[in-house]
């Protein structure tokens, strides 16, 4: 496992009528451009497709606004297209690729009105 020195970015634990369903992880601001970037979210099998992933999103969103960011970040694998669908389902555009390691990335962002 890699460790990126100045990364300090937060877990959360999302619950349903108290039982956990999901967790995220995002950084609040990257050392690349100091702005907040979605790391993951993980929805529990029996649980997705049923808007949680997206509340989950929708409520980040609000609370990087809320802190006077103007746009999230977002990278993933070039090749991972359900995972780029669903942040293009979230309002995300495609921003750039960028390439490490071998391996190509789709840099999204999502701007924050």
């Amino acid at each position: 496992m890699e460790h990126y020195e100045g990364f300090s970015g937060e877990w959360r634990v999302w619950e349903k009528a108290g039982i956990p369903v999901a967790i995220s992880y995002h950084v609040k601001s990257a050392p690349s451009n100091q702005k907040p970037w979605l790391g993951t979210i993980l929805v529990k099998a029996e649980e997705r497709r049923r808007g949680i992933a997206s509340a989950i999103m929708n409520q980040l969103s609000d609370e990087f606004k809320v802190n006077g960011q103007k746009a999230v970040f977002a990278a993933v694998p070039i090749d991972e297209y359900e995972w780029s669908n669903f942040l293009t389902d979230c309002g995300f555009e495609q921003f750039k690729t960028e390439e490490n390691k071998g391996e190509t990335f789709l840099i999204m962002v999502r701007p924050l009105e």
